[in-house]
């Protein structure tokens, strides 16, 4: 425990290392990441930590050919076929400039990269929904857009205990059910007109639609974009933030379909296990409840309900489906 209160809970541990792309021998700096993991988690298993957002550096990429992967990918041993496959189909989502920095390239881009190189080496499509599915996890990171030296903003959330540190909260509190917790709590408040004049008429709408789009559920997240769009021209720093949240809705929305069309790939495969399978299903229902199918989720987490063999993710997916609108 004192070892624990003696860091940061806001920081990573970040270490460069030297690698060697086995593609084209590019050498480059890349990073180990050691992070926290404070800052919740979300029901389709999406981590935070506590203020940053280390995932983006889990994935290392090759500023030349791009080749991507974990640290441990570029130990891999390619044939020739392989590595004349990769240097001549891989395309990143972004340009990547040559000689970029791993902190240069954004976190999709990394793991929509990951998904091609499973595509090339002929990888099981689950490989390929899971990176997608990472990626559309970054763009959710970056796109929960948050106001720094904004003195307004920090008050708002000081009252509803956003402000909070890890140990404070506790550290077994799930900080994603907190965040939930409190939209409840500042929805009621703009319901009963607490926040009709001063900023906090628009910031009330936008930390709505933030707490929300921090933990990806974006339905939810639209419905109070909306509500902020409604005062645009209020606080030009709102809509700003409010424009890049939607944009970054999008962008997570585009890879939570590659992701699903791949999972569901894999199950029709036959080739998963039992809980493999089940735990699959379960994500395939998380998505589409994300991406506003409720009739399709209720029937993938039906499909992870009975199939199953852990009492968790029954319940887990019971617990999903009936949150779901009727």
């Amino acid at each position: 425990m004192v070892a624990i209160l003696s860091e940061s809970p806001c920081s990573d541990e970040k270490k460069p290392v030297d690698a060697v792309c086995p593609v084209d021998g590019t050498k480059f700096t890349g990073y180990e990441v050691s992070s926290n993991r404070w800052g919740g988690q979300d029901s389709d298993f999406c981590v935070h930590a506590f203020k940053t957002t280390p995932m983006e550096l889990w994935i290392w990429v090759c500023p030349t050919c791009h080749f991507a992967g974990r640290p441990g990918d570029f130990k891999a041993k390619l044939s020739d076929e392989e590595k004349k496959s990769l240097a001549a189909e891989l395309k990143p989502a972004v340009e990547i400039k040559k000689g970029a920095k791993q902190t240069d390239v954004s976190g999709h881009v990394k793991y929509d990269l990951v998904a091609q190189v499973a595509r090339l080496r002929n990888g099981p499509p689950e490989q390929r929904g899971l990176a997608w599915l990472h990626a559309g996890w970054c763009a959710r990171q970056q796109g929960a857009v948050n106001f720094e030296d904004f003195i307004e903003w920090d008050k708002l959330g000081e009252t509803y205990g956003l402000d909070q540190i890890p140990m404070k909260l506790g550290l077994k509190k799930n900080r994603t059910e907190f965040d939930l917790e409190a939209v409840k709590k500042v929805e009621k408040d703009i319901e009963a007109k607490k926040y009709e004049r001063g900023p906090n008429r628009i910031l009330s709408r936008y930390l709505a639609a933030y707490l929300n789009r921090k933990h990806g559920e974006n339905v939810e997240a639209l419905r109070w974009l909306d509500e902020v769009d409604k005062l645009k021209g209020e606080n030009s720093v709102v809509d700003d933030g409010a424009a890049k949240m939607r944009a970054s809705i999008d962008l997570e929305r585009s890879y939570q379909k590659k992701a699903l069309d791949a999972y569901v790939e894999a199950i029709d495969s036959k080739k998963l296990g039992k809980r493999a399978a089940a735990e699959t299903a379960y994500v395939i229902a998380e998505l589409f409840r994300r991406l506003g199918q409720a009739d399709s989720a209720a029937s993938w987490y039906q499909t992870a309900i009975d199939t199953s063999e852990t009492d968790d993710l029954k319940k887990l997916a019971g617990d999903q489906k009936a949150k779901l609108p009727k």
